[in-house]
């Protein structure tokens, strides 16, 4: 006769399909909890979750107060993401085990995608106390160290698991991004050489937002994405949409409050036509209120509120609601959940606005401009592209609240204000070479910087101190609401883009305020954003076709006293800040999707 010691022989041998079948035949024969507690860790290594909890639940009924079920069970609904009960589960297992590292590594997931990081990190911080040398829980602390906006401190635990699993999954494409926060450009060549390698031999070495920024190679970017893509399902059968009807569409965002996306899009959802269209909100961030939200809130028809549902009952949620487009605002920027498209969403899946590079699969269409995506870089992309007359949406041009003054600003009077407003992350040691040739020929000047991430300034400042550029002519911003973020760009006189990730929202910011944007596009969508804004206004003058170049045309701005006056007379000439005549040109393109 067969017993549960037999089935965990064949567990811990690594024989787990055959471990599950014997305990299957248990349970049935002679159930115990021994043999559903097998069944169900067996059952969540194979990867089902779900059956492994329908297991784990059988063997709590006899047993309710067994630490083993306890943290299993707390595994499964973590990698349900159902979790909600997740931290309910991780409690009880805890009471019954206080010092479980697997556990206290779940309730840090469940937390985060919660949106509770500082409680999260103090559960990842019990988990390394207890196994240190565990190179999993060092990863996934510097995760939410990241998110808690210290990554330097997140860099120190990476550099741990350098030395802990050199071979970890995406080690070096991660370290090289958490430096990047603080401008720390220490092993730069070596790490960025590391990366490219794992791409190059199919493993993925790089977050894809990140490989968007640390290199301008859109093979490689596309390679990325498909690497990292989450598995997908089935297509289900999709019903022929009857003629005549209003064409619904679900926008899918964690950002559907006061945030850049939201921003851009607001008045582009208000001047939808409602006689032809239906809006749907799949809303999966947070709830927090504010004037951004309400206006948003109004603007949606429905609002769907997906945050506590897995990717899996969000895609059927859409389906539910016979939604004919659905439009991933995120891709694999923070917070972003691929997984939905993944589980087929939509007979049409959009990607757009958020993610500026292949999804790598899932997605059937990108939104782009001509610019953004030339004919001949289709290749790079697994999305049919569909372009618009320009890529990016902006609220209504609106009069501004007064600026500060320069020396409320922290900026000397008479001085010419090189800016960017970026995140330091963007700024490569090439853009920063540049922008130092820049300020060494133009001794009056000085340059303007978002502060960014703890350790960012005082890496720059010490920098430009290398280069031979006087540190005290870098200046740094620091947060402010968006309305005073806005009026202070009336104290710039050029933005100096970034490269090979350039200005998006932060260009069209400094555009909205008359302040000219000089950019160098490259190959990749990310690059080249900055320049589709000033094709769409008709000042490709700023758009920079070198290094030598760029450096060219920054200087002659000095000079230029006609610049801001001409950038601010070809704003208001455009349709760039016109979010009704962009609505009805992305509403072209949904109807014809539709048909297709």
């Amino acid at each position: 006769m067969t017993s549960a010691r037999e089935a965990f022989d064949l567990y811990r041998a690594g024989r787990l399909h055959d471990a599950v079948a014997l305990c299957e035949r248990l349970v049935i024969d002679a159930p115990s909890v021994e043999a559903w507690h097998l069944l169900g860790v067996a059952r969540l290594e194979l990867g089902s979750a779900g059956a492994a909890l329908t297991a784990l639940e059988a063997g709590l009924a006899l047993d309710r107060a067994r630490p083993g079920l306890l943290s299993a069970r707390t595994l499964a609904l973590t990698s349900l993401q159902r979790d909600d009960e997740a931290v309910v589960a991780a409690r009880a297992a805890l009471t019954a085990d206080p010092e479980n590292p697997p556990v206290f590594s779940a309730l840090a997931v469940s937390l985060q995608r919660l949106g509770g990081f500082a409680e999260a990190l103090v559960a990842m911080d019990r988990a390394v106390a207890a196994a240190p040398r565990e190179p999993a829980y060092r990863a996934e602390r510097a995760v939410l160290l990241a998110l808690l906006n210290r990554p330097a401190d997140a860099a120190g635990d990476l550099e741990v698991l350098f030395e802990l699993s050199p071979d970890h999954p995406r080690l070096a494409g991660d370290l090289m991004w958490a430096r990047r926060q603080t401008c720390d450009w220490r092993e730069n060549a070596a790490l960025d050489m590391l990366v490219k390698a794992d791409l190059k031999l199919g493993r993925p070495g790089v977050a894809p937002f990140a490989a968007l920024a640390l290199f301008d190679l859109p093979a490689l970017h596309r390679r990325c994405a498909t690497l990292s893509a989450p598995t997908g399902v089935a297509v289900p059968v999709w019903p022929v949409k009857p003629p005549g009807g209003r064409i619904r569409v679900g926008y899918l965002s964690s950002d559907l409050h006061e945030h850049a996306t939201a921003r851009l899009l607001a008045g582009v959802l208000e001047a939808h036509d409602r006689s032809r269209f239906e809006i749907y909100a799949v809303s999966y961030g947070p709830e927090t209120g504010g004037a951004m939200q309400e206006r948003l809130r109004a603007a949606f028809e429905h609002w769907i509120e997906a945050r506590r549902l897995s990717d899996a009952a969000i895609a059927m949620k859409c389906r539910e609601q016979s939604l004919d487009i659905v439009v991933d605002l995120k891709g694999y920027t923070q917070d972003g959940r691929p997984g939905i498209l993944a589980h087929r969403a939509a007979p049409v899946q959009v990607s757009w606005l958020g993610y500026p590079g292949t999804l790598g699969a899932h997605a059937d269409v990108v939104l782009a401009d001509a610019v953004t995506i030339p004919p001949d870089a289709e290749v790079h992309w697994s999305e049919t592209v569909v372009r618009l007359p320009h890529y990016q949406p902006n609220d209504a041009l609106a009069p501004a609240i007064p600026p500060p003054t320069r020396i409320e600003a922290g900026l000397p009077e008479g001085a010419q204000v090189f800016c960017c407003f970026n995140n330091p992350a963007k700024i490569t040691p090439e853009v920063f070479t540049t922008w130092m040739e820049i300020l060494r020929r133009a001794p009056e000047s000085v340059l303007w910087l978002y502060a960014g991430a703890p350790g960012a300034a005082e890496n720059l400042r010490a920098e430009a101190s290398k280069a031979g550029v006087a540190p005290e002519r870098l200046i740094f911003a620091d947060p402010a609401p968006h309305d005073a973020h806005l009026a202070r760009h009336a104290l710039a006189d050029l933005v100096l883009d970034t490269w090979p990730y350039g200005a998006h929202t932060t260009a069209s910011d400094a555009l909205r305020m008359g302040v000219p944007v000089l950019t160098l596009p490259g190959e990749s969508f990310a690059s080249r954003v900055g320049a589709s804004l000033l094709t769409a206004i008709g000042m490709t003058d700023l758009i920079a076709r070198s290094k030598a170049d760029y450096v060219a045309r920054a200087l002659a701005s000095v000079v230029d006293e006609n610049l801001k006056p001409r950038v601010a007379e070809a704003v208001r000439r455009s349709s760039l800040f016109d979010p009704v005549a962009f609505a009805r040109s992305l509403e072209s393109a949904y109807a014809t999707l539709v048909r297709r």
